[in-house]
């Protein structure tokens, strides 16, 4: 394909929105703003403008048309139908960076640590520091200057406190996307109190105060925030095109002539993933075929399995396997004897003394506080069974 595709291509996708803003009046005559504002009433660029000629123009630039009515003929089916508040309600689970679309809860700080360490610690560490290649949440504020010129310069630490403009939205992606390996088991109250504890851990005080244990974390909280990084993002005015070039269309290769490459392997398939873990919507267990009913339903007992064996490979797929068989982190992956042959010369009791006060990058008990002693123990047994 040549450059005058490619550039043409790139001219396209911005025409409608150079000429749309060629007859477009000043919009309100908002001020001009570097950053992009919590509320979208005062972003400066508004959704919908009018052009000269009274035409509706989108935020994408195009022209925003009537769609004629349809008229049915007889017994002619009406094809959809309007969807129930109760749906629309179901779905409308998004944050505005405002707060707008928080919804009820409320959880102590306190409360929210320990939330923490029981679901989030396994990978982003008990004091948000990040185990192996997750996140770190916590820290990094004023190095977001930092420019890593060399392999030996220090980088930027983006994390929670140091980068991010807002914090509503943080609620809206930890309810639905995390825990990653149970994703939408947390309920809004352990959702308040984790984001309490990241803010707590972030040394971010609101009204000018700090976050102490007690304090109560809810929508009427978070609306109060204001993060470091607030202003620190500049707001993307969709209508300004990418470039300045004239369109002209000419030189372009004749398409029917060129030979397209499509890739051959079939990615449709799925993939089952090595860990069977309940799953969760909003809180609430989703009932299935393979009997996950709660938080704490065991895992169904694999064929031939029973007793203590089979418990402790439940709790393992529950709360280890996240790691231990993806490798995650540096775990030794369950089953491969390389990793585990060094380990297990060490003796069980080094091991099961590793697994409940945590080593290297694994937190104590994998991230789940709420296993006894003699689970964990029972876990590791099984794991070194596997990789013998």
């Amino acid at each position: 394909m040549s450059k005058s595709v490619v550039r043409n291509l790139t001219l396209a996708v911005g025409a409608l929105a150079l000429s749309a803003s060629a007859a477009i009046a000043a919009e309100g005559g908002a001020k001009k703003l570097h950053y992009t504002p919590a509320d979208p009433n005062h972003y400066p660029y508004h959704g919908v403008v009018t052009d000269k000629k009274g035409h509706k123009i989108n935020v994408d630039g195009a022209i925003m048309r009537k769609i004629s009515p349809v008229t049915l003929k007889k017994n002619e089916f009406k094809r959809g139908q309007d969807a129930p508040a109760d749906v629309i309600k179901a779905w409308n689970v998004d944050v505005r960076p405002d707060g707008k679309g928080l919804p009820p809860g409320q959880m102590t700080v306190e409360e929210g640590a320990e939330v923490f360490a029981n679901n989030c610690a396994m990978c982003h560490g008990d004091f948000g520091e990040g185990v192996g290649k997750n996140p770190v949440l916590v820290g990094g504020i004023g190095t977001l200057t930092r420019q890593a010129k060399t392999g030996g310069d220090e980088g930027p630490e983006k994390t929670i406190g140091s980068y991010a403009p807002y914090i509503a939205p943080f609620f809206w992606y930890i309810k639905m996307a995390m825990p990653l390996p149970t994703p939408k088991k947390l309920t809004n109250d352990q959702v308040y109190g984790i984001i309490g504890y990241i803010l707590q851990m972030n040394d971010i005080k609101v009204d000018g105060k700090e976050i102490e244990d007690d304090t109560v974390i809810n929508a009427d909280f978070l609306k109060k925030v204001h993060l470091p990084n607030e202003k620190g993002f500049e707001y993307n005015n969709l209508r300004k095109p990418d470039t300045h070039n004239t369109r002209c269309m000419k030189g372009c290769r004749d398409m029917k002539k060129v030979k397209v490459m499509h890739i051959k392997i079939d990615a449709t398939e799925s993939i089952t993933p090595p860990v069977k873990v309940p799953r969760y919507n909003c809180g609430k267990p989703v009932m299935n075929g393979e009997g996950f009913a709660a938080v704490e339903a065991p895992l169904p007992a694999p064929k031939g399995a029973s007793g203590a064996n089979a418990a402790a490979e439940a709790e393992y797929k529950k709360s280890c396997a996240g790691c231990h068989a993806s490798g995650a982190a540096g775990a030794p992956v369950v089953g491969n004897k390389g990793d585990w042959a060094d380990r297990i010369k060490k003796g069980n009791k080094t091991l099961y003394e590793h697994a409940l006060k945590g080593f290297n990058g694994m937190p104590p008990k994998g991230g789940n506080m709420s296993l006894k002693d003699d689970q964990v123990k029972a876990i590791v047994d099984y794991m070194v069974g596997k990789s013998k």
